[in-house]
């Protein structure tokens, strides 16, 4: 497992189409956005394709008010409006674990994710609830004859990655399991819209957690909700991570799980480049062209023929769709230089990084004008995250 794509709402054909095209190796299913009658045919056609399959039970949203459930009061273990009251005694925790694994085992998933909440730090009632609804998923496991490997979920809001102490506290209580074989783990970005920015400290903390989990302890991790960042979990040890189409699947936001006033401006399509380590904007890639420095960008992927064949960008049949399943396959065709050493890992990331660099100053010398969201700021953010991360891990 590799790249998985993070299902939600709008799937259309698209799950299909890039696993025929083998640019994704399974789905994460999202119980919030697939109608509980249909989701077993969902998973049959990912079974056709000879994908993978896990489901997102997505029981955390049972505690956010109001909640933005769609389809989720229709599946047998969710219940609107949980509080901390109802979190409160052993046997409310094992029927909440019972009823998410069992209606699981029905689909037979690849793994078992099991029901968590949301915390935003380590010292918070709700770490506790989560952790208390672990460990009685990994009893209520030990007794299931034949099931799946189960795969402990973590929900963790981005600002409980700022201390390095509590973390370390979370890694000693999760690796103390002697049942436990993996996790999927959600960060809640605080991020409030889409970019490849990431707090140096929260993300180098991050890469840690999975650092110390899956190369140092040898656990399946999962990260769910990633973009480009999802690489460089690759890069220290995570099995696989997930993205998805749209902006809300590639970056985990509380607020896309809250009712919402309507509003807002229609997505703008959008150019993944390999070699910006970016998604940057059609408009921009057309600025690009005109600077005669489209090969530069371009990821060297087959997609890129709709923009190549075409009289420039713009002029090209380049729409929402052909932008979703190019991120799919840029992001595949650069997890699959990822190999299995760390330090080899992180050099290779760390030299894309200064070639991004590179080439962001030449193309803004050429006159292109980046957008504040596809500003090549991440890159450093990302360059000290790493050197922090090394200092942490001693590699």
């Amino acid at each position: 497992m590799a790249l998985f794509a993070q299902h939600g709402h709008g799937k259309s054909d698209k799950v299909d189409a890039a696993l025929e095209a083998k640019s994704v190796e399974g789905v994460i299913f999202g119980a919030r956005n697939e109608k509980v009658e249909n989701i077993k045919s969902c998973v049959e056609s990912v079974r056709e394709r000879d994908g993978k399959v896990l489901f997102d039970p997505q029981f955390h949203v049972s505690t956010l008010i109001p909640a933005n459930d769609r389809f989720l009061p229709d599946y047998p273990y969710y219940k609107v409006g949980r509080t901390a009251a109802d979190f409160v005694g052993i046997k409310k925790l094992a029927g909440y674990v019972k009823s998410t694994l069992d209606f699981q085992q029905i689909l037979a998933p690849d793994r078992l994710l099991s029901p968590t909440v949301i915390f935003d730090s380590f010292e918070s009632n709700w770490y506790q609830t989560a952790l208390n609804l672990a460990d009685e998923s990994l009893d209520y496991h030990t007794g299931l004859s034949g099931a799946p490997p189960l795969l402990l979920s973590f929900v963790i809001g981005e600002q409980a990655l700022g201390s390095r102490a509590e973390l370390d506290a979370f890694l000693d209580q999760v690796t103390s399991w002697d049942a436990l074989t993996g996790t999927y783990v959600v960060i809640s970005r605080e991020e409030s819209s889409y970019s490849q920015r990431f707090d140096s400290e929260h993300l180098a903390n991050a890469l840690y957690m999975t650092y110390v989990l899956a190369n140092i302890n040898g656990f399946e991790v999962i990260n769910g909700f990633e973009d480009f960042s999802g690489l460089l979990h690759r890069c220290v040890g995570s099995t696989t991570f997930a993205t998805g189409w749209s902006q809300g699947l590639r970056q985990f936001h509380r607020r896309s799980f809250t009712k919402q006033k309507p509003g807002g401006q229609p997505a703008r399509f959008r150019y993944t480049s390999s070699p910006l380590l970016s998604s940057i904007l059609l408009s921009e890639l057309q600025q690009v062209f005109e600077n005669g420095k489209l090969e530069e960008v371009l990821s060297g992927v087959p997609l890129d023929a709709i923009i190549t064949d075409a009289g420039s960008p713009e002029e090209s049949d380049w729409n929402a769709r052909w932008s979703e399943l190019h991120h799919w396959e840029s992001l595949r065709d650069l997890d699959d230089t990822i190999g299995n050493d760390a330090a080899d890992n992180l050099a290779s990331m760390e030299q894309r990084i200064v070639a991004a660099q590179e080439l962001y100053v030449g193309l803004t010398e050429e006159g292109v004008v980046f957008g504040s969201q596809t500003q090549p700021d991440h890159l450093d953010h990302w360059s000290q995250a790493i050197s922090s991360f090394r200092e942490m891990a001693s590699i």
